[in-house]
């Protein structure tokens, strides 16, 4: 029997490796047509603090991937005058979540991105937070993290003269994925 069972565990890896191409934990969602890394661009943990969840009562937006938002943005959420851009993530699945507005960074060329993230199902899940340039119609930098998270980052490097959307995705291990749920703002 553990003849069997080794033969049959060697045969899932080497489909598996086949299939994927390598045998990972966790497979990377970049759509390698749509990056174009900027090396300009830089992402900075500014802030690490545990903040407990909970949903905006009246966000700007309620994000989901089941129902909507994971088409690109067309509407321009101007930070300057209308201030933060608050969004509910209700569920963030395999696709990636866009916000439903992209924003254009201060003269300084930053915009400033808080958010708590957390699983679904309660197990560990990563998610890929994707820089989105709506002018080049490319991603333009990652960043990952594990979830529980609560982080506020810094991003810098962007051209204020372009305009950027933010979009979040939960990477997929080898069979599956956690759906993820949270909060995000965005600010100069």
């Amino acid at each position: 029997m553990r003849v069997f069972f080794r033969g049959f565990c060697a045969v899932i890896l080497t489909l598996s490796i086949l299939f994927y191409g390598s045998f990972s934990v966790n497979a990377m969602s970049i759509d390698m047509d749509k990056y174009e890394e900027d090396e300009n661009i830089e992402i900075k943990v500014i802030e690490n603090a545990e903040t407990p969840f909970e949903f905006y009562d009246n966000p700007s937006d309620n994000l989901n991937g089941l129902l909507y938002s994971t088409s690109k943005p067309t509407n321009y959420w101007d930070l300057s005058s209308k201030g933060t851009y608050t969004a509910n993530l209700v569920e963030v699945r395999a696709s990636w979540l866009y916000t439903n507005y992209y924003f254009s960074p201060n003269s300084s060329g930053k915009l400033y991105l808080e958010y708590s993230l957390y699983p679904v199902e309660g197990t560990s899940t990563k998610v890929q937070i994707g820089v989105y340039n709506k002018s080049t119609d490319k991603f333009v930098k990652y960043y990952t993290v594990g979830t529980p998270a609560f982080q506020s980052l810094q991003i810098t490097g962007l051209n204020p003269d372009q305009h950027y959307a933010i979009a979040f995705t939960a990477l997929r291990d080898l069979t599956a994925y956690n759906s993820v749920q949270g909060t995000v703002k965005i600010h100069h």
